[in-house]
C-alpha cells in the first residue's frame, strides 16, 4: 500500500521540485533544461514505484503522472514567454484537477450557481445510472451474444457514467470557488471525429492546441500538425499502458493513428442543418463504437473488461 501511494503522490512531489527551474525569469540555461527534462522524465517513471501486479493501480497512478508532466511543459511554456508562476499559481494550478493550461484558464466563462447545482444533481444521476447500468451488464452471460454487442454496451455505459461524473466533479470544484474548463461537451453529439475530439477530453485538446498545435503554427499545416498531435497522443497512451502491462501491444497507436487520419479528414467538415447532421452524427458514434475495440482492448489486459476475452483477431498483438 505504502508503494501505492507513492507512485500517486511522487509526481507533485517532483513537480514542486521542478519549481525553482520553472519559476526562474532570466534566459535558459542548458543546465536548466538539463535539470527540468530530468524532472520531467522522473516524473513519467513514477508509476513504476508501484509493484508490477498492480497493474490497476499504476495504470491509474500513469494516467496522473501524464497530466502533471503535461502541466510541467505548460509552466516552462510560460516561463519562456517570460511569464512564469509564482509559487503560489504553480501549486494553485498543480492541485487543480480541471487545468492543464494555466493561462486559460482565467478565461473561462463563469458559470452561475444555478447551473452548477443543476450540472450537480444531474451529472450525479448520470453517473449512478451508468455504474449501475455496467454493474448489471458484467452480470450478463456474454457466451452467447456477440462480441461487438457486449462492447458495445459496456463502452456506452462506462461512457455515460464518466462524462456524467465529471460533470458533476466539475459543478462541485466550481461550487467550493475552484475555476475549473468543462472536461466534456456533448461528446455523444459529435457530427464529425475531429468534432469528437473537440469536445472529448477538453482539458487535453486545450493542452495540445496551445502548447503544441499554436507553437508548431499548426494553422499553416493543419492535416500534419494534426496528425502529429495524434501521434503524441498515440505515444503518451502505450507509455501509459506500457506502465500498467508491462509491454507496448501496438493498439494505442492504431486507435490513434486511425482517428488521426479521420480527423484530419474532417477538420473543415460543418454539419449545421439538423438533418444534415443526423447521418453525420450516428456515422461518428459509430465509427468510435468500433474503433474503440482498439482502445480497451488495453483496458482488458489492466482488468477483465469482457467476459470471454478478446476476439482472436485481436490476440497475440
Amino acid at each position: 500500500m505504502q508503494h501505492v501511494f507513492a507512485g500517486f503522490l511522487a509526481p507533485y512531489l517532483l513537480a514542486i521540485a521542478c519549481f525553482p527551474q520553472l519559476s526562474h525569469r532570466g534566459k535558459v540555461s542548458y543546465a536548466r533544461s538539463g535539470l527540468l527534462l530530468g524532472g520531467w522524465l522522473l516524473i513519467v517513471l513514477s508509476p513504476w514505484l508501484i509493484p508490477a501486479e498492480e497493474s490497476l493501480a499504476r495504470f491509474l497512478a500513469a494516467m496522473g503522472a501524464t497530466l502533471i508532466a503535461a502541466k510541467v511543459i505548460d509552466a516552462c511554456l510560460d516561463q519562456r514567454r517570460k511569464a512564469p508562476p509564482t509559487w503560489k499559481e504553480f501549486l494553485t494550478f498543480l492541485t487543480n484537477p480541471f487545468a492543464l493550461v494555466r493561462r486559460c484558464l482565467p478565461l473561462e466563462r463563469p458559470v452561475p450557481a444555478h447551473t452548477n447545482l443543476l450540472r450537480l444533481v444531474l451529472g450525479s444521476m448520470g453517473c449512478a445510472m451508468g455504474i449501475a447500468l455496467l454493474n448489471g451488464l458484467f452480470r450478463v452471460d456474454w457466451q452467447r451474444w456477440p462480441f461487438l454487442l457486449e462492447h458495445t454496451s459496456k463502452v456506452t455505459a462506462l461512457m455515460v457514467a464518466i462524462v456524467s461524473g465529471l460533470s458533476a466533479a466539475t459543478a462541485l470544484w466550481r461550487w467550493s470557488g475552484g475555476a475549473a474548463r468543462e472536461y466534456m461537451d456533448h461528446p455523444f453529439a459529435a457530427r464529425t471525429p475531429a468534432d469528437f475530439w473537440r469536445r472529448y477530453n477538453r482539458n487535453m485538446q486545450q493542452f495540445f492546441w496551445e502548447d503544441i498545435f499554436k507553437p508548431l503554427r499548426g494553422h499553416r499545416t493543419p492535416v500534419r500538425t494534426t496528425l502529429l498531435v495524434f501521434g503524441v497522443s498515440a505515444l503518451l497512451h502505450e507509455l501509459i499502458f506500457y506502465a500498467a502491462i508491462g509491454r507496448v501491444q501496438g493498439y494505442q497507436t492504431v486507435f490513434f493513428a486511425l482517428h488521426g487520419v479521420a480527423s484530419a479528414m474532417t477538420l473543415r467538415v460543418r454539419a449545421r442543418n439538423v438533418w444534415a447532421a443526423i447521418p453525420w452524427i450516428s456515422a461518428t458514434l459509430a465509427f468510435n463504437l468500433t474503433s474503440s475495440v482498439l482502445f480497451f482492448a488495453s483496458i482488458h489486459q489492466v482488468t477483465p473488461f469482457y467476459a470471454r476475452g478478446l476476439p482472436e483477431w485481436l490476440q497475440g498483438w
